[in-house]
């Protein structure tokens, strides 16, 4: 069962195609800003890098995004609050040839 929330905000909001950002950080700002008015917190994800060192894709996913991995060591007595969900929301930026950052 796939759930899909469209959440209702204003357009200059959300990460639409036409958009560019001079850098990762301009990327990271501007989605920070979206998942704060929308309700959520976000992480950086993976990402891929030109032999250069260039960051080419990089991805920012919702900070419940996934489900821990099951410990194998000894299990601890402490209770520890579930913090990933299997929240789907992300968005990916991909490096373009004027050097600039596009979702």
């Amino acid at each position: 069962v796939v759930k899909e929330w469209i959440p209702i905000c204003e357009e200059e909001l959300k990460p639409t195609e036409g958009l560019e950002f001079a850098n990762l950080e301009e990327c990271e700002n501007f989605y920070k800003s979206y998942a704060h008015f929308i309700g959520f917190s976000i992480r950086k994800s993976s990402s891929k890098k030109t032999n250069e060192g260039v960051h080419k894709y990089k991805y920012f996913v919702c900070s419940k995004q996934g489900f821990r991995q099951s410990s194998t060591s000894v299990k601890s007595s402490r209770k520890v609050k579930l913090t990933r969900e299997g929240c789907n929301a992300m968005v990916g930026f991909k490096r373009v040839n004027n050097g600039k950052y596009v979702p």
